[in-house]
């Protein structure tokens, strides 16, 4: 696991794991996975421990970041997440690594990425193993997914996340505005 090696960032880690298990323990106790599409439950210390935090860098450190951890370890991808159905796990803009793993090996509680049926990747918590697959479900959504994860469109589980402090198009904003600032007072 990659450090920044900064104190802050390691209290925030902290930080957001602990509100992220506040948050799904709000949102129900138990492990019934997704007895119909409408209603799920799932466990927070179940996606806490199998699902990992993301670490908070600096816009343009997530990108960088990810593809450093990509090219140290064999087997891995990543990807840059967008919507807000992982809220509060991964905001916008996370830069989430994956594995590919077994099928036999997931677990409830990992984050899969999967190919969704519009054939875009698909980033959610695994709830419930059935014989037609996995159920799957963002952590910020009502519902369970429509799509099982299989074997056939599994991509890998979340093994480190990276998440932005704000959007890198917010970031390039900022940054254009400063520069034109610095630029009108020459």
């Amino acid at each position: 696991m990659q450090k920044n090696g900064n104190s802050t960032s390691t209290s925030n880690r902290l930080l957001s794991r602990w509100s992220l298990c506040g948050v799904i323990a709000l949102s129900g106790f138990g492990w019934s996975g997704c007895a119909t599409t409408t209603t799920a439950r799932y466990s927070a210390a179940a996606v806490a421990a199998m699902s990992p935090a993301a670490d908070v860098v600096a816009p343009f450190e997530a990108l960088r970041l990810g593809k450093q951890y990509v090219a140290e370890h064999a087997g891995t991808d990543f990807l840059v997440g967008s919507g807000d159905s992982m809220l509060p796990l991964y905001r916008d803009h996370t830069v989430v690594v994956t594995q590919r793993i077994a099928m036999s090996d997931l677990r409830p509680g990992m984050t899969a990425v999967y190919i969704g049926d519009s054939g875009r990747p698909v980033a959610h918590v695994l709830v419930k193993n059935t014989s037609e697959g996995w159920i799957a479900m963002g952590v910020g959504n009502a519902r369970c997914d429509a799509t099982t994860v299989t074997e056939g469109n599994l991509v890998g589980v979340v093994v480190k996340a990276f998440e932005p402090t704000k959007s890198p198009m917010v970031a390039l904003l900022d940054e254009a505005s400063s520069r034109a600032s610095l630029a009108s007072m020459r």
